[in-house]
């Protein structure tokens, strides 16, 4: 009853802060009934039909003035909404202090750190929880890779396009190492290789049909490192977490490696099912992991992608300052940070995470 209730006062917080944000940026007297119902329309069909990839984009879209660069851009627009000759202090002064704190490479440490140093900790108290939540004849440190069904490698098909685009070819020696997604692919090949059981490797990240040079090169980069050609499964859900989950879902109830949905709801009937490995970045893998636990999928998460440095307690305060200066870089991984947390939020209103906490749940095998 409580997360229903939380989830009814999220949604109107949500309509709420669009609504308000849409009539900073357009006239009221523009802003018709009609056009707020066609927007409320949209909204709402963002949630009833996530996997249409028109609502996706639209969805985006509406999402943007909730991003870091998105409402820098909305209070500068208010601030020159009366004329650049008499512009509003307060709004600009407000996109400025957005774009500043956004854009320090501490506050992008700040931000991300907690969810990946979440990651972290799991690898410490793992060995505490694992007697209530592992086999109780194999009690390991980490997950047990030879339970593994499937290895899922969440990505961007936009990582293979640009490689593709940038050689000119498709042979994957030599472009595997101008693809962000090339180090998650060997990751998951080598877990393949340790796990022993020819697990499925499911790649999110496949742009085109079968046989097209995205999807050759992704088999190519896998077949180099060991990965059996009949064991690859490419699909293009990309970061779409649930869409991917289902997708792994059908692929192993077909396989008769798990049972059906429905089967998997009774209390314990997962408990010594086998798992599904999930390869991604460090600051997804908490809603990753919370998604397909919440389809009865038993997981195990290796994360990607760390963006959080380690700070030295020793070095001169010189050194440090560097980060203090606004970046590019910075404020592409606060805008990640934020996307995710937006994303978690759309999960949570859609009841694709169990609660409303957002954070790491220490039960997950890593």
């Amino acid at each position: 009853m409580l997360v229903l209730l939380t989830r009814i006062l999220l949604w109107a917080s949500v309509g709420l802060l669009i609504w308000y944000i849409l009539t900073k940026i357009i006239d009221p007297k523009y802003l018709t009934w009609l056009g707020g119902v066609i927007l409320v329309l949209l909204l709402v069909a963002s949630f009833a039909a996530p996997d249409d990839g028109t609502i996706q984009i639209i969805w985006r879209i509406l999402s943007f003035p909730l991003t870091p660069l998105g409402a820098a851009i909305v209070f500068l627009g208010a601030a020159l909404s009366e004329g650049w000759k008499k512009p509003n202090g307060r709004f600009a002064a407000i996109a400025l202090g957005i774009l500043i704190f956004f854009s320090i490479p501490l506050s992008a440490q700040w931000l991300v750190s907690d969810a990946e140093q979440a990651v972290r900790r799991a690898y410490e108290s793992r060995a505490e929880v694992c007697e209530e939540v592992c086999r109780t004849d194999n009690i390991p440190t980490q997950g047990n890779l030879g339970e593994a069904a499937a290895i899922v490698v969440l990505g961007d098909s936009q990582d293979i396009d640009k490689a593709l685009a940038v050689s000119n070819t498709e042979n994957p020696n030599e472009v595997s190492i101008n693809t962000a997604l090339a180090p998650r692919l060997i990751y998951a090949a080598n877990l393949y290789q340790q796990s022993g059981a020819r697990p499925f490797i499911f790649v999110t990240a496949g742009a085109g049909d079968e046989g097209s040079p995205q999807r050759n090169l992704i088999r190519g980069i896998l077949a180099n490192y060991g990965v059996n050609s009949a064991d690859i499964r490419i699909d293009n859900s990309g970061f779409d977490v649930r869409e991917a989950g289902d997708e792994v879902e059908d692929l192993l109830v077909d396989q008769g490696i798990i049972a059906d949905d429905d089967r998997r709801r009774e209390d314990g009937a997962t408990r010594n099912d086998r798992r599904v490995v999930i390869v991604a970045p460090a600051i997804v893998m908490s809603r990753a992991a919370l998604t397909f636990e919440e389809m009865n999928l038993q997981v195990i998460a290796k994360p990607t992608d760390f963006y959080t440095a380690r700070f030295e307690d020793e070095g001169s305060l010189l050194r440090r300052l560097p980060d203090l200066l606004p970046s590019v870089d910075a404020l592409q991984i606060t805008t990640r940070y934020w996307n995710e947390l937006l994303t978690s939020l759309y999960y949570f209103l859609r009841g694709w995470l169990p609660d409303f906490n957002f954070g790491w749940d220490s039960s997950i095998e890593i």
